[in-house]
């Protein structure tokens, strides 16, 4: 779908009758995510993607045509894994502390002849200081699906659309990859030869990888062969300082995204009348539940990924990982939240990173819309700007005791020893 498109026309929508969509968070050519709100829960954010029917999987479950759409309701991610690979690598005790996880869902999975059919980084989300896996591509094993377009990230076998536990092993290697080398490889179908894993994966990791993206299924490596591994782990870095009390994003344990809900609606995007946006079709249950959390088994044998299992079975503080709340910095700010940017991260900034952001303010003081009016030149920052802006507070009714909801331009300001913002009331 094309983004202009989807925010001019689609925004501002209601989906059949409960998620309205708030604001365009990304898409492809046949789907769309947009930010939503559940139903009775004003306050709780979360995303729903839009598939265009005509796509073979979902005409195939619903058996029509013409403009229809597929929708589900998720929980709303603050990050991705690709939404950091631009600004920087990961570093080997994130991937660390991601891979076991990861890991252990794809297990879950397979267990119950599930395939995920779309590892890779954008798919590897944080939401609320856990990492979740988007499960939206999950299908049987072996289920016919020819897909819309392949990348690096998907197999050699993929062109046939007949998927097996094997796919998603060549998917992990390609990702783990991307999290060294900020991209994935570079590599052809009609070669015979498995790809070159890059020198900047190292160890374990390059192993791993190198085991996993073998153009023949059969020579892959399992799940199974991950955890027995008993490569030397690398060095830990030093523990943090006490000072450091804030965890990091992408280590603690994976579970699966659960979808709140999937239905065929008709969509007609000419029209903004929320009553034309209907279901047709009864709501689909699925028949595999992945629901529940996967339980990581940890071996006695002190193999490197079970050590790492230890690492992340920690569970989260409570301070939230992208922001912190500081003293309100102008009349009428009652509680203002900057974003927390890790270490490593304002180590790529050279001067100053802008981004500005527009909120809405509810007569209760609450945020009701933040959006991007300069997004600067980092996607990265311009997403941690807009998630901490929709958590301000201002003084109830608008600056100076208005009746009518005021409007806020915030403009905050990276750098590699802190980052500032003004906040300036929009009459």
């Amino acid at each position: 779908m094309n983004a202009a498109v989807a925010q001019e026309v689609w925004k501002g929508q209601t989906i059949d009758g409960k998620f309205p969509l708030l604001e365009w968070l990304g898409g492809s050519a046949h789907s769309a995510v947009f930010r939503t709100q559940l139903p009775g829960l004003s306050t709780q954010t979360a995303a729903i993607k839009l598939i265009h029917a005509d796509r073979p999987d979902a005409a195939q479950q619903i058996g029509s045509s013409g403009a229809r759409w597929l929708y589900v309701a998720m929980e709303f991610a603050e990050e991705n894994v690709d939404q950091v690979l631009p600004v920087r690598p990961l570093s080997m005790t994130e991937v660390a502390e991601l891979l076991p996880p990861v890991i252990d869902a794809l297990s879950y999975l397979h267990a119950r002849g599930l395939v995920h059919a779309g590892i890779k980084p954008s798919n590897i989300c944080a939401v609320k200081n856990q990492v979740k896996l988007s499960i939206d591509s999950v299908r049987p094993t072996n289920m016919v699906v020819k897909p819309y377009s392949l990348t690096a990230y998907d197999a050699p076998e993929s062109e046939s659309g007949n998927l097996s536990a094997a796919a998603d092993m060549w998917s992990l290697g390609m990702t783990l990859v991307a999290a060294f080398d900020q991209r994935p490889l570079t590599w052809s179908r009609t070669n015979t030869l498995d790809p070159a894993v890059p020198k900047s994966v190292p160890g374990l990791y390059g192993q791993i990888a190198r085991d996993c993206l073998r153009m023949n299924p059969t020579e892959r490596c399992s799940l199974a062969r991950i955890k027995d591994l008993s490569y030397q782990e690398p060095p830990l870095p030093k523990p943090p300082s006490p000072k450091e009390t804030n965890p990091k994003k992408f280590v603690v344990p994976l579970v699966a995204v659960l979808a709140l809900g999937l239905l065929v609606v008709a969509v007609k995007p000419r029209h903004r009348n929320a009553s034309q946006i209907a279901p047709v079709a009864p709501a689909v249950t699925e028949q595999h539940s992945v629901e529940q959390q996967p339980t990581a088994s940890v071996s006695k044998k002190p193999t490197a990924y079970s050590a790492r299992s230890g690492a992340v079975a920690k569970p989260p503080a409570k301070t939230s990982a992208n922001v912190i709340e500081s003293r309100p910095s102008a009349q009428g700010v009652v509680s203002q939240v900057l974003p927390q940017v890790p270490r490593s991260a304002r180590e790529t900034i050279h001067g100053k990173i802008r981004v500005k952001v527009r909120v809405a303010v509810d007569p209760n003081g609450g945020v009701s819309a933040a959006n991007l009016v300069a997004a600067g030149p980092s996607r990265y920052f311009a997403r941690l700007a807009l998630e901490a802006s929709r958590q301000w507070k201002f003084q109830p009714g608008g600056v100076d005791g208005q009746s009518s909801p005021a409007q806020w331009l915030l403009e905050y300001r990276f750098g590699r020893s802190s980052t500032e913002v003004t906040p300036v009331a929009v009459r």
